[in-house]
């Protein structure tokens, strides 16, 4: 699975996460999940399909409640050098193992993506 890890300009540095972020005022979700891909790994890649809706609410960086609603998308054809996103709100991307997931603190929608869409665990 390939993830970013949270800077510490975020309120869960150290977390990791799955590519992503905001939609651009008229932005077709597919296209920003490909831009965003890109801004924080440096990859390219294809939309092959949605795998599901993940929902939460959480609070911000000023202690607003913040509704998050995340598409998380299947992407195949993955082209490009892996890199980190510079001076933004991740700082690290990496292709992990399931095994190597066990270790990490995931966020809730990868937690979400790795054991509710994929069936798998990330806990031995």
């Amino acid at each position: 699975m390939l993830l970013c890890r949270m800077s510490a300009t975020t309120v869960t540095p150290g977390r990791w996460t799955l590519p992503g972020g905001g939609l651009r005022h008229g932005e077709h979700p597919e296209d920003a999940v490909l831009r965003e891909l890109v801004e924080e790994t440096g990859l390219r890649g294809t939309v092959t399909g949605l795998l599901g809706v993940h929902s939460n609410t959480y609070r911000g960086s000023n202690g607003d409640s913040i509704h998050g609603v995340r598409l998380i998308y299947d992407i195949a054809e993955i082209a490009g050098e892996i890199r980190a996103e510079a001076e933004d709100s991740t700082d690290g991307a990496a292709w992990l193992t399931t095994a190597e997931l066990s270790a990490l603190d995931l966020s809730e929608h990868a937690r979400f993506a790795l054991t509710d869409l994929r069936g798998l665990s990330p806990r031995h």
